[in-house]
């Protein structure tokens, strides 16, 4: 599955019904498959170890265990990506008062637009090539800033020189803060990790089937649990792992933000 498509399934709600549909369907052929398997042969040749099933979701729970961990913990570098962020540009910002009086308008302005693209720059994340458009954007207002800066620190007197220096440090700290957090953005599990863990999930579904099948018991019950668990468990490690498109989102770090732009 690539990522616009996984992106686009979670975006719109349709992944964990998915996922539960592939899951029910694939017990119902395990169960088709173990009904056979039973007409065909005789009690004694047909087993239902419960040691393979066990091995089965036992690597399911694992990889579970696995990519959660890592969601949660890329999660909570994400939140310290944006407090960094929001430090980076409140010291840039005040440091612009160290350039002269007749500088600061100029830069003050680029700040300004500087800031306003940056809140809304992880607005709809989904769209892949809007966002893409979105960085190439704020890169350009990167670029101006920090030329404006360097101007302006170079226009000011000799006596305040030493402390307009530190106004090129500051922003470029500012946009370094901006682009850590845009890539921290991009660190995912692989592919074969979501992969394996959809495939995991219906071998399992599979398997359960198979097993009842060849038991000649039915258990619908179980059945939709087991299913219902795996498919919300996985859109909850999404939300996690993309929490600019689900609803576990950082909206509370970036309020901090939106509330530091306010005061400028």
């Amino acid at each position: 599955m690539s990522d616009n498509l996984r992106l686009h399934l979670f975006e719109s709600g349709f992944l964990p019904p998915v996922l539960l549909v592939l899951m029910v369907a694939m017990v119902e052929i395990g169960w088709r498959t173990g009904t056979f398997a039973f007409a065909k042969a005789t009690t004694t040749e047909l087993s239902d170890d419960k040691t393979l099933i066990g091995a089965i979701f036992g690597l399911l729970a694992l990889l579970i265990a696995f990519t959660f961990s890592g969601a949660a913990n890329r999660f909570d570098d994400r939140r310290h990506l944006i407090v960094d962020e929001v430090r980076a540009i409140a010291d840039a910002y005040r440091s612009l008062d160290f350039l002269q009086k007749e500088q600061q308008p100029a830069v003050r302005q680029l700040f300004l637009s500087y800031v306003d693209h940056r809140l809304a720059l992880y607005q709809n994340m989904a769209d892949t090539q809007g966002f893409e458009q979105k960085v190439a954007a704020q890169a350009e207002l990167s670029n101006q800033l920090w030329q404006a800066s360097l101007a302006a620190t170079r226009a000011t007197d000799a006596a305040g020189q030493s402390m307009a220096d530190q106004v090129p440090t500051a922003i470029l700290k500012m946009i370094d803060a901006s682009e850590n957090q845009r890539l921290g953005m991009k660190f995912h599990p692989p592919r074969v990790i979501w992969q394996s863990l959809v495939v995991l999930a219906l071998i399992g579904s599979f398997m359960s089937g198979y097993i009842m099948g060849i038991q000649q018991k039915r258990d619908w019950l179980v059945t939709l649990v087991f299913a219902t668990l795996m498919a919300g468990a996985v859109y909850v490690i999404l939300n996690i792992e993309y929490p600019r498109v689900g609803s576990i989102n950082l909206d509370d770090f970036d309020q901090e933000l939106v509330s530091l732009r306010k005061t400028m």
